[in-house]
């Protein structure tokens, strides 16, 4: 678009030569009004084209920043068939694939909620799952019958900083340093509420991504 922007001031600048050349020699009239409708027309156009550059800038600029705010119900208008209409267009059907996909993202998550909050409901096994992005644990309902609570959510520093749960901390570190992606032991396992605590058979699984980057630890677990 540079380019374009140096060709067109470029242009300009060889009209105006040329009407200064033109007005201080004899030139017969036709000649001279020939060239003075030419450039006339030449200098509308340009400075049409360059309205139409500054305008898909400003609205480019201007989606942009919507995008940057995680507002993706934004487009650029530009009526026409020239060439900024058309990068507008792809611009806009960038935009548009994008909410495609963020919709087919919220149904899937949507989906996954329910489906666990349905083995949260019926699952007889304890589950855990340290969350290590939000750095939470959520605790399953059978969970909190083993340890006779009814909270379903704690911070992971809480449980792994109790010095009572060493031979826990010891598994867990296996996984997290990932000398370990599966393991199953029988331990006691506190949690900072009310002094609760269980003797439990444990298996630890790791959760990891399509990038194998560990993305959660998840411990299910009945009582020994």
């Amino acid at each position: 678009m540079k380019r374009k922007l140096d060709v067109l001031f470029a242009v300009l600048i060889v009209i105006f030569i040329l009407f200064v050349v033109l007005a201080n020699n004899d030139v017969s009239f036709v000649y001279r009004d020939a060239f003075v409708i030419l450039a006339g027309t030449g200098m509308v156009i340009t400075l049409f084209i360059l309205n139409r550059l500054t305008m898909f800038r400003k609205k480019f600029q201007l989606a942009l920043r919507h995008i940057l705010e995680n507002n993706f119900q934004t487009g650029i208008s530009m009526p026409g068939k020239d060439e900024m209409s058309f990068l507008a267009g792809r611009f806009n059907a960038v935009i548009d694939r994008i909410n495609s996909f963020d919709r087919l993202r919220e149904d899937r998550v949507d989906t996954v909620n329910k489906l666990l909050t349905t083995l949260n409901r019926t699952m007889r096994d304890g589950v855990m799952i340290f969350d290590l992005s939000s750095g939470r644990i959520k605790i399953n309902k059978a969970a909190q019958d083993i340890f006779a609570i009814n909270q379903d959510d704690l911070s992971i520093d809480s449980v792994v900083r109790l010095e009572s749960n060493g031979q826990f901390n010891a598994l867990y570190q296996d996984i997290m340093s990932r000398r370990s992606n599966t393991i199953a032991a029988d331990v006691e396992l506190f949690l900072p509420i009310l002094r609760a605590k269980a003797a439990i058979n444990l298996k630890m699984f790791a959760i990891k991504d399509k990038d194998e980057h560990l993305n959660s630890v998840l411990c299910v677990f009945n009582k020994a």
